[in-house]
């Protein structure tokens, strides 16, 4: 079984895809998915999935909520699954939405591909990423990154990881790598700082919980 998830109007033969149904959309005309759902309260048996992808969705996720679905999606692929996520690309939309030189729609355009297009609460972008970052993140959460390329789109610019799995992590190992990972965005290690690193995992561990996979 191969997930599309988020699939919009692009529909993938060979794929589950899943999306909101129309009536949450409000610009889209119709609904190719083969299944409607939120994608926070998906989940599948362990080791019975064969691929996830997902394209210009992750960006959508805080940065606690992405850690716990990649935990999650490993959970639910086999060894050897394969991972495909596009995303905008941070760094060069973030040279294009500041240089100076560009025209002024130009970088309206690159901040709308870093912040979301707002028609909906869920049309916002939470957190961006760089070929490096998610590299590193997905590499956490016992994924290879056999590549990634990047690409241009009416004048946005994004990439695409390639991942394996190469191994299971069980939910101590994810919490261990949702951790370290999101202590990168601490501040420093004050009293303060330490709690908000435990709201974080407070509410990666709420979203595992939801989307963890379940005994086949």
């Amino acid at each position: 079984m191969r997930l599309h998830l988020g699939c919009g109007q692009r529909y993938l033969d060979g794929y589950v895809n899943i999306d909101f149904p129309v009536s949450m959309h409000t610009v889209q005309i119709k609904s190719v998915a083969d299944r409607h759902a939120d994608l926070l309260a998906l989940r599948y048996p362990e080791r019975s999935i064969d691929e996830i992808r997902l394209h210009h969705v992750f960006e959508h996720f805080a940065r606690h909520t992405a850690c716990a679905l990649l935990a999650s999606w490993q959970s639910w692929l086999k060894v050897g699954g394969q991972l495909r996520i596009e995303v905008p690309d941070l760094l060069l939309t973030g040279i294009a939405a500041l240089n100076p030189v560009s025209s002024s729609r130009r970088r309206c355009v690159a901040e709308r591909h870093l912040f979301g297009s707002h028609e909906a609460d869920w049309a916002s972008h939470k957190e961006g990423y760089t070929p490096g970052r998610l590299r590193r993140l997905v590499r956490a959460f016992g994924f290879a990154v056999d590549r990634v390329k990047r690409n241009s789109w009416r004048g946005t610019y994004n990439f695409e990881l390639f991942g394996t799995k190469t191994h299971a992590l069980d939910r101590a190992a994810c919490e261990q790598s949702a951790r370290t990972y999101l202590e990168e965005f601490l501040l420093d290690q004050s009293p303060g700082e330490a709690r908000l690193l435990d709201a974080w995992m407070n509410l990666y561990s709420a979203q595992v919980e939801r989307t963890w996979a379940h005994a086949s």
